[in-house]
């Protein structure tokens, strides 16, 4: 019996399967729509690190990579509820732009930090929109905000 929980969000973008891949995989990317600084090479195996704050920081390993459709991280340092966690895209191009398949699983329990990591994602992800689709930048401070 499985004993994990899941964040599932789903979303289209009107843009390119390449650039949309670039977007969730680049580190120059990632800290247009969530990291603050971010390191790693989209790579198998390749390891990352995300940085939100001097004292929040991740690190994590591809462990999916199937360019330019898919790609996850396993967290493997940081914050005790998010080792072990993968988050991961599903991109997959539609008539109309790419859908986003984003999944963060293998949460222990759905404590306050799941519940408020749901919702962070999701705010992450409509800012990923706004900067694929228009270019827009929103400060990393901002952006819990935004």
């Amino acid at each position: 019996m499985d004993n994990s929980f899941s964040i599932l969000h789903n979303l289209e973008v009107d843009a390119t399967l390449e650039n949309v891949f670039q977007m969730v995989s680049v580190p120059e990317f990632l800290n247009e729509w969530w990291t603050h600084y971010c390191q790693g090479t989209p790579e198998p195996d390749s390891e990352y690190t995300f940085e939100f704050s001097e004292t929040d920081i991740l690190k994590g390993k591809v462990s999916k990579l199937s360019a330019p459709y898919e790609i996850e991280f396993l967290i493997t340092e940081g914050d005790k509820d998010w080792i072990g966690t993968k988050v991961g895209f599903i991109l997959e191009e539609t008539g109309k732009g790419v859908r986003i398949s984003f999944h963060h699983t293998e949460w222990k329990n759905t404590n306050e930090h799941f519940r408020q990591t749901s919702f962070c994602w999701a705010l992450y992800l409509r800012i990923l929109r706004k900067f694929v689709e228009e270019g827009l930048h929103v400060p990393y401070k901002d952006r819990y905000t935004y």
